[in-house]
């Protein structure tokens, strides 16, 4: 259903709009009417029509004031505009602004039925493109929230994620980490709609993110003057979100703490709280971490963590078997619960993708590669044939990019690349691309070697090019541009001035 609102002057044009069509049947319901622009401005920011049908001429704010005055709102409704013959020109202005159809008077029934099915597939169109942009932007939220708690984002990605988020160091934070397939993206958007209109919670924000397979959560964030995160709040919380879920579902949560700093002490806190308590979140409404639980964190020795994760970045097999090894012994002998061993994994993987992007990697497709897993942790055995298989893959690429880096053969193809293909239009991100390498990595990279960026090279290397050019030739500054890649022979002139001190055809008369 859409809604629509009437805008004109005479009484009797509004009664006439009403009646001239069945409006319920053509799918759209009456929201309002106004006999001014003022009113119908007043009107459009309440009622927030989806369509707006009004006379260009009226008192007070006319028709293609309105029309402006909406344009530069946040609410933009569409428009079809309707007037007497000699208003035609001045109604044309109004077009600059997306107006959907212009109508004369007296309106046409048949006429205006068709304006308005043009209008609803706008509409509709607008609807489907609004909603896959929301879940697009779903999916980058969740997905910054996971990395902010697993400490993959960068100092400058850090700054911008938390001021999006509404996070400042007297926030209340607190992780809840639910074990069990994710509802669709939709519903637990709707479910946290419905929970945020109830008190206390309503000052609760609430970021779903995802944790590895068969593994998601909520990050709680409360205001400095909001609600206390206590478990009898949590337990609240989680019987306005558990609707979503089934019976076998686990919810665990952190204790509350204060600021982002502690994001990654609170995701490890709801981890060990499922760890410690496997069997307690089916009888109530979470299980929830305790002081108790911290030496039961020492079951994966941070000495062995840190061992495979060097092994693994120095390209070294043979000792990387040999922890992986261990790690699994432990599993097998003291944790009986798949998605913490699930949650271990992923927290390596994401680790080893900040080294991989920080060397240049696609980290993208390692991201895809690795996550989610592909596999379950129910059988130990296989999952670590798996996971040996995927971190030798890992250890190998490694040791790949350590010895490219040495060489630092990247960089010379750059430069090669230059000199071939200099007067052609070149691109840092396409040369990149061809090498299989981030075209920020390459670019720093190259800088630091050459002590310069990628394109003061290009035009150093146009620049000589074009010297020479000059010196040994009679050919125009025009085409001496051309010649060397540039399209534009003042950004040319510009350049060469820069390098040099004098203009091209100064150079070419010393």
């Amino acid at each position: 259903m859409y809604k629509v609102l009437f805008a004109d002057d005479e009484p009797l044009m509004l009664e006439g709009l009403r009646i001239l069509l069945d409006w319920e049947e053509l799918d759209f319901e009456i929201c309002g009417e106004a006999l001014d622009g003022e009113d119908a401005l007043r009107l459009i920011h309440s009622t927030r029509p989806d369509l707006v049908i009004t006379d260009v001429r009226m008192p007070v704010i006319d028709g293609l004031e309105l029309i402006k005055r909406t344009y530069e709102s946040e609410h933009r409704p569409r428009f079809i505009i309707f007037s007497g013959y000699a208003d035609f020109e001045y109604a044309k202005r109004a077009l600059k602004y997306g107006v959907s159809s212009y109508l004369t008077k007296p309106l046409d029934e048949q006429e205006l039925k068709d304006a308005l099915k043009t209008v609803s597939e706008q509409i509709d169109i607008e609807r489907r493109v609004s909603s896959r942009h929301e879940a697009i932007s779903a999916l980058m939220q969740a997905d910054t929230v996971s990395r902010l708690l697993m400490r993959e984002k960068t100092e400058e990605e850090l700054h911008s994620a938390l001021k999006t988020l509404g996070i400042s160091s007297g926030s209340r934070l607190c992780c809840i980490l639910v074990q069990g397939p994710s509802p669709d993206s939709l519903s637990i958007r709707n479910q946290l709609n419905a929970i945020n209109g109830e008190e206390p919670l309503r000052s609760i924000a609430a970021y779903p993110f995802t944790a590895g397979s068969r593994k998601h959560g909520y990050l709680l964030v409360s205001p400095q003057d909001g609600p206390s995160l206590d478990p009898a709040m949590l337990r609240s919380w989680i019987r306005g979100i558990r609707g979503l879920y089934g019976a076998q579902v686990l919810f665990s949560a952190s204790l509350q703490h204060y600021g982002p700093e502690n994001l990654n002490k609170i995701y490890q806190e709801a981890l060990t709280a499922a760890l410690c308590h496997p069997g307690a979140g089916s009888r109530e409404a979470a299980c929830f971490f305790q002081e108790q639980d911290k030496p039961q964190v020492a079951l994966l020795p941070a000495e062995l963590r840190r061992s495979l994760l060097q092994f693994i970045t120095e390209g070294n097999t043979e000792r990387l078997s040999t922890v992986l090894g261990d790690v699994f012994k432990i599993f097998t002998a003291e944790v009986n619960n798949s998605s913490w061993i699930d949650a271990f994994l992923a927290n390596i993987k994401a680790e080893l993708l900040r080294e991989i992007e920080a060397r240049g990697g696609d980290y993208a497709a390692w991201k895809k590669k690795w996550f989610p897993p592909q596999y379950t942790a129910c059988c130990l055995p296989l999952l670590e044939r798996q996971t040996e298989e995927e971190l030798i893959e890992a250890a190998e690429w490694f040791a790949a990019a350590e010895k490219s880096s040495r060489e630092d053969g990247m960089v010379e193809a750059v430069k090669e690349h230059v000199r071939e293909y200099y007067r052609e239009k070149l691109k840092l991100q396409d040369i990149a691309k061809a090498l299989h390498v981030n075209s920020a990595y390459l670019g720093q990279r190259f800088k630091k070697h050459c002590g310069s960026s990628f394109n003061e090279f290009l035009h150093e290397y146009r620049i000589e090019e074009a010297k020479k050019l000059l010196r040994r030739t009679d050919m125009g500054i025009s085409d001496i541009s051309t010649r060397v890649g540039y399209s534009d022979a003042d950004l040319f002139a510009a350049k060469f001035k820069a390098l040099n001190g004098v203009t091209p055809s100064v150079y070419k008369k010393s």
